[in-house]
This record gives C-alpha cells, sequence and structure tokens, in this order.
C-alpha cells in the first residue's frame, strides 16, 4: 500500500502530529528547479494534483523494511536568512551534481513537533530522531541520487544536535553574514507590519531557553527584534559546531571575497569533484531572487531601511553576554565561528 511513496511524482510537503502528508504533481514537472520559484513547497503547491496522507507508523514500518540508510547522499545547508543561502542553493544545482531543496515545509513542521513536545528536557529523544529521520529519507527517496537541503532558518534551532543521530553520515554546514545587512534585507523584504509578524511568530515558537533569554533582554523596537532571532539561530549552529569538528561554516563575505575557492570547498564537502566548480559558478550569472517577487534585487533596492549604531551596539551587547558570540566591525560579523572556510 505504501509503494505510492516511490513515485518520482509523489514528494513530501508536510509532517503533522500524527501523519506525513504528500502531493502527486503533473507529469513531467521538476520540483527541483528553480521554476516557476525557487523554493521547493511552492513549486509543489503550483503542481499539485492530488494529496496523499499516510499516518506515521505506516511510513517507520514501511522505511524500516528497506536497506538501511545513513545518509551519506544528504548534505544539509542550515542559514542566517537573507545571507547568499538561495545563491548557494543554486551554485550546487547548477554543478548537476545533486538534486537541490530549497526550503521544504516538511523539516519546518518537524521543527515544531520537536519543540511543542519538550519544553524543558533536550530534544533528543528516541521518537524526535525517528520523525527526522523519516521526513529526512522521504525527501531525499532515491539512495544512490545526492541531495542538497537548504534548511529554512527556523531548522537551525532544531536539528544539528540531532540530524547526525537520525543519519550518522549526512553532511551539514552552516552559511552567515554580517547581522546587520541581514536584519536591514529582512525588514525590507518583510515590510514593517508582516517583518514585524514574522519575527515575533519566530520566537514564539523558539525553545524555552531562548524565549527566556529574550524575556531578559526584549525590546519593542522591530529592528532588535530581528536582529535577536538571527542570533538565536547562529548560536545554535555555534554551540554544536564547537563540539563537532565536521561541522562547516562559511559567510556570505568569504564568498564575495572567492567565488572559486569558496564553491571548490562546497562543493568537496558535500563529496563533488572541483571539476564540476565551472558549471556551478554560472549561477552567478542572474539574481537567484528573480523568481520570487518580495525578496528580488529591484524591490529591496527600491526600499530604505536604516539601522543606527546604538541597535547594533545593542545586539553586540547580547551576542556576547548571552551566547559567547563575538561580533566584530560595524556590520557585526562573527569573528570566532567553529570550523569556518575563510579565503
Amino acid at each position: 500500500d505504501m509503494v505510492f511513496l516511490e513515485r518520482d511524482d509523489v514528494t513530501l510537503y508536510a509532517v503533522e502530529k500524527d501523519k506525513f502528508v504528500f502531493v502527486k504533481t503533473r507529469p513531467g514537472v521538476d520540483l527541483y528547479s528553480e521554476e516557476p520559484y525557487p523554493f521547493f513547497p511552492m513549486n509543489q503547491v503550483a503542481a499539485a494534483r492530488e494529496v496523499l496522507v499516510a499516518s506515521h507508523e505506516a511510513v517507520f514500518q514501511y522505511l524500516d523494511s528497506k536497506p538501511k540508510r545513513d545518509g551519506r547522499n544528504i548534505a544539509l545547508l542550515y542559514v542566517l536568512g537573507r545571507c547568499g543561502s538561495t545563491l548557494t542553493n543554486q551554485l550546487v544545482q547548477c554543478s548537476g551534481q545533486a538534486l537541490t531543496i530549497c526550503e521544504p515545509h516538511s523539516l519546518n513542521h518537524v521543527g515544531r513537533i520537536i519543540n511543542q513536545r519538550h519544553e524543558m528536557e533536550s530534544k533528543d529523544s528516541s521518537e524526535d530522531i525517528r520523525l527526522l529521520r523519516a521526513c529526512l529519507l522521504l525527501l531525499a527517496k532515491h539512495p544512490h541520487q545526492r541531495y542538497f537541503i537548504k534548511v529554512h532558518p527556523f531548522g537551525v534551532q532544531c536539528f544539528p544536535h540531532i540530524a547526525h543521530l537520525a543519519l550518522p553520515e549526512v553532511k551539514e554546514m552552516f552559511l552567515h553574514r554580517a547581522l546587520k545587512p541581514v536584519a536591514t534585507s529582512f525588514i525590507k523584504m518583510g515590510g514593517p507590519v508582516f517583518g514585524r509578524w514574522i519575527c515575533d511568530h519566530m520566537i514564539s515558537t523558539m525553545p524555552l531557553k531562548y524565549r527566556r533569554v529574550w524575556n531578559k533582554v526584549k525590546d519593542s523596537d522591530q529592528r532588535k527584534v530581528t536582529l535577536f532571532s538571527m542570533l538565536v539561530q547562529m548560536q545554535n549552529f555555534f554551540l554544536e559546531a564547537a563540539e563537532r569538528k565536521n561541522l562547516k561554516s562559511y559567510s556570505y563575505e568569504s564568498l564575495m571575497a572567492d567565488k572559486e575557492g569558496f564553491c571548490r570547498s562546497l562543493l568537496q564537502h558535500i563529496g563533488v569533484g572541483s571539476e564540476h566548480v565551472p558549471s556551478a559558478l554560472t549561477a552567478l550569472n542572474k539574481d537567484s531572487q528573480a523568481n520570487f517577487a518580495p525578496a528580488s534585487s529591484t524591490v529591496l533596492k527600491s526600499r530604505k531601511v536604516e539601522i543606527p549604531d546604538e541597535v547594533m551596539e545593542w545586539a553586540r551587547k547580547v551576542a556576547r553576554d548571552e551566547f559567547g558570540v563575538e561580533l566584530d566591525g560595524p556590520d557585526c560579523l562573527c569573528t570566532n565561528f567553529p570550523n569556518h572556510w575563510n579565503t
């Protein structure tokens, strides 16, 4: 009965507390391309023909009946947001050596289920690990195909400490950027109302330990709310990378300083040879957000947002005092990230 999961036109869309939700799409649609949208779930919706559901237990039994997989064909890119991550996703896509899945909703849903399940204890129960494992294997359904999954910024709060427990050979990395341009771009994209709603929502879904820090330092200024949510994303990976040397971090600034070197290192980390670097670099010839109007360069350039020095000083103090993260320069770039690639 679960054989429908093996169809190429059936893909995982959502995860609820008791079931997995799949969409069956029109024949001939390539969900892994950037057309018509750069984000995987938007392409799923655009091409959907039918919705299918299966219980957690039915899916777990199906996966357990298959040969054991360790995740070696899966790479996860955790991101700060507004940091060149869609461009990085397209670098891998243009190499032609991996199917790229950009911000699948299903991983966000798994993260929320895990956060809601645990308020006080650590989030690494066998139920959490089993659910995350199933989600990743359903997204990366073909064992001999390489997959590169760009995780929504929310996911970095939820998965770096358990992804390797779910799939021991999964490859993980984090992309960040100086906080001032990230926050500026985010506020431009969301606008004063929607942007504030997003940040408030992110804080409400954070693990309890981070909500407690926010209650200690909170401020009504939308710019500070935005900066705090990004510090949380950064710190969670920061702590895990300090313990595990196989977690790699990159910055947007290092990409801009040495595009070829950045691309070579990134591809090598996910198991792709340097001969594919020239193909990957063709992604730099276009606007990575051109098919997503709210974040296109044309739209963002037309909006003016200023973040004053005193707000950035607040972020620098919170980062240092609450999270142990050092932010350098007027734009607040993290300078002590573990396992960081530099030019």
